[in-house]
């Protein structure tokens, strides 16, 4: 790739400049970031507003002879969930004013009527049938997936139960014997694998978070490189760039500049977002609400960094550059999208592939799919966060990566040589592979 500067540099420069001083740009930025600051902050904005206020639930008791007190064992029950301690009656600390709330009925209809009128969320009557059975009635508009009905009900699982080892002849310290958890020990098979289970849910949501955000940044930003491709070969201003840089030079000063630009825009939604996320425990307090619990990540080393980093730019430069080749073979803009058809099938099977991946990243298929260049800028980071693979595996990604890129360049500007001179013909493989064979 020598003879590439000063020249290269200059069409990033231009390209860039053009693309982060255009107004669309600006305002599009603008608004990106004030929505993912509105999204971070939208739990707290919710609890302000009364939205998310936490569940209140109203217990009928027509049972007699009951072992435990329902109204107890359903606010313990809704109070796990809540992350606020199983003990109903310990004071709540600062930011826990607002927790799940079970109350008894005193007066059924008129709890009843609470529930439609939206002030209660559910009323459970209790009740026994002819044999003796606990049977419960849960009056709610809660769908079935509902999180508050799935916990009532499993409450109702746990009382019918406890009542007919107690109708038995098992008493509750039996009972609870019978119930008690058992020692369970998870032994990874790698002693140096340092993955902490209350980690994980941390680690499995910046997967997915590093899945998107590279999908995103692949099918956005890839084609803008082809559209400002094919708008300055529609435009005949590609006639005569080509006069004072080699279409190799044009190329990746495209990929450059136009690359920096969508990498510039994303710099400031990755930072708006981490605004949001700082400021709305500061926000929730002077609102006077809880807010949502802060999603605990894991704790990420420089090298970890580095390596996301490398996948995610040698990854985007990858598919950048042949969407600079596929805008160089079409005349007008509008074509862009359906030339880009295959690339964009190849970066969506990266992602669904990366999503499976994600329930089972110890399976050898994901291993062996994470050193593949068009997909390990997905899978390779995820695997990081999920798994351990070894170092090696890491730098073998990142070779084939960065030598598939390498050789992307070369086919890319062979055919971009090509294809921003056929101008008034339908440009297929044949005439390409005709015109790059005489390419410069």
């Amino acid at each position: 790739m020598s003879g590439l500067f000063p020249n290269t540099l200059h069409v990033a420069r231009r390209e860039y400049l053009v693309r982060v001083r255009g107004r669309s740009f600006v305002i599009t930025t603008a608004m990106l970031a004030l929505a993912v600051v509105g999204v971070t902050l939208a739990p707290t904005i919710l609890g302000a507003l009364g939205v998310a206020d936490p569940p209140q639930v109203a217990v009928d008791v027509q049972a007699d002879d009951l072992v435990a007190d329902p109204v107890v064992t359903l606010q313990a029950a809704l109070l796990i969930t809540a992350g606020g301690g199983a003990d109903p009656d310990e004071a709540p600390r600062a930011g826990e004013d607002a927790r799940p709330r079970v109350i008894r009925a005193k007066d059924p209809e008129a709890a009843a009527r609470q529930v439609r009128d939206g002030e209660l969320d559910g009323l459970l009557t209790i009740t026994r049938d002819e044999d003796g059975e606990l049977a419960f009635e849960y009056l709610g508009s809660a769908s079935p997936t509902n999180q508050t009905r799935l916990i009532v009900t499993q409450a109702a699982t746990a009382m019918a139960i406890g009542d007919r080892l107690v109708r038995m002849g098992i008493g509750p310290e039996e009972s609870a014997q019978i119930f008690q958890p058992p020692i369970f020990t998870a032994v990874a098979v790698d002693p140096d694998d340092s993955r902490d289970e209350e980690d994980f849910g941390g680690a499995f949501i910046l997967a997915y978070a590093v899945v998107i955000l590279t999908f995103v940044a692949i099918l956005t930003y890839g084609n803008w490189v082809a559209q400002s491709v094919a708008e300055e070969k529609s435009n005949r201003v590609m006639e005569l760039l080509i006069t004072a840089a080699t279409p190799r030079q044009l190329l990746v000063g495209k990929v450059l500049g136009s690359g920096a630009a969508g990498l510039s825009q994303y710099v400031v939604i990755v930072v708006a977002a981490a605004v949001g996320f700082l400021v709305s425990e500061p926000v929730s307090r002077a609102l006077g609400v809880s807010g949502q619990a802060p999603i605990s990540l894991p704790d990420l080393e420089p090298s970890m960094i580095l390596s996301f980093g490398a996948f995610f730019l040698l990854g985007f430069g990858l598919y950048a550059t042949l969407y600079a080749a596929v805008g160089s073979m079409v005349t007008r803009v509008e074509d862009v999208q359906q030339a880009a058809g295959p690339l964009i099938f190849l970066a969506m099977a990266g992602y669904f592939a990366s999503f499976a991946g994600l329930n089972e990243p110890d399976s050898q298929w994901v291993a062996a799919l994470s050193l593949v260049p068009f997909f390990s800028p997905y899978l390779m980071p995820a695997r990081m966060l999920l798994t351990s693979p070894t170092v090696g595996e890491v730098l073998l990604a990142l070779v084939l990566l960065a030598a598939t890129l390498t050789v992307a360049l070369w086919i890319a500007s062979r055919i971009y040589s090509a294809g921003v001179l056929l101008y008034g013909q339908r440009i297929g493989l044949r005439s390409v592979w005709r015109a790059s064979r005489v390419s410069r």
